[in-house]
């Protein structure tokens, strides 16, 4: 059976179980964080935070759904971004934000937490999609909507756009361990444009196709 948070049952909660969840969530953050995965456990945030293992269970019927409830506590806040309807200017806003986020302490070491024991199980694997989806969405929400809108030159699925767009940004930062460039971002999201848009937007004139060389 799927694993079902309860921050999205729609049910409003009261304040004391708001403040007991996100004592467990920041107390499971922080275990993933510090110990790994396997310490994601009731048994481990009961003893950590002094919530009954009962509460936690209440909520969190398995560690699996307690570890995407804390990936979801920290990717979630910054889910939703202005938009001007430039496209350009959009996935730039969006790319910052991306690199904000990743550059901050529980973005940097979950996300290396997680890509350091993905291939050992596969509840990671999917608690580090889970998280991927997450500091993604901005970007997924903007080419999603231009794909909707017949706004690209080219076919594409949202995933090959966001694949195109936070890949240089994902290669810089895991895998050269280097900081994420204002040029970087703008080489980023011209190459996207270049390649697979028409229509900018925002009274943006379709683009001419380019001239062949001979």
């Amino acid at each position: 059976m799927a694993e079902t948070s309860p921050m999205k049952t729609g049910v409003k909660e009261n304040p004391r179980t708001t403040r007991v969840r996100k004592i467990v969530l920041d107390a499971a953050t922080e275990l993933l964080i510090t110990e790994g995965h396997r310490a994601v456990t009731p048994h481990q945030v009961s003893k950590v935070t002094g919530v009954a293992r009962t509460t936690i269970y209440r909520h969190w019927p398995n560690p699996v759904s307690l570890l995407l409830d804390a990936i979801d506590s920290v990717v979630a806040p910054d889910h939703s971004l202005s938009t001007v309807g430039d496209i350009r200017v959009d996935l730039t806003t969006a790319l910052e934000s991306l690199r904000r986020r990743l550059s901050t302490r529980p973005f940097r070491t979950m996300f290396a937490a997680l890509l350091d024991h993905s291939t050992s199980s596969s509840k990671l694997v999917r608690a580090q999609r889970r998280f991927v989806s997450g500091v993604t969405a901005p970007v997924r929400s903007i080419v999603a909507e231009a794909i909707d809108g017949d706004r690209l030159a080219q076919p594409l699925t949202p995933d090959e756009a966001v694949a195109q767009l936070v890949g240089p940004i994902f290669y810089q930062h895991v895998m050269l361990q280097e900081r994420i460039s204002d040029d970087l971002i703008a080489r980023t999201v011209d190459a996207f444009v270049t390649h697979n848009q028409l229509d900018t937007g925002a009274g943006g004139a379709e683009r001419p196709a380019p001239s062949s060389r001979s």
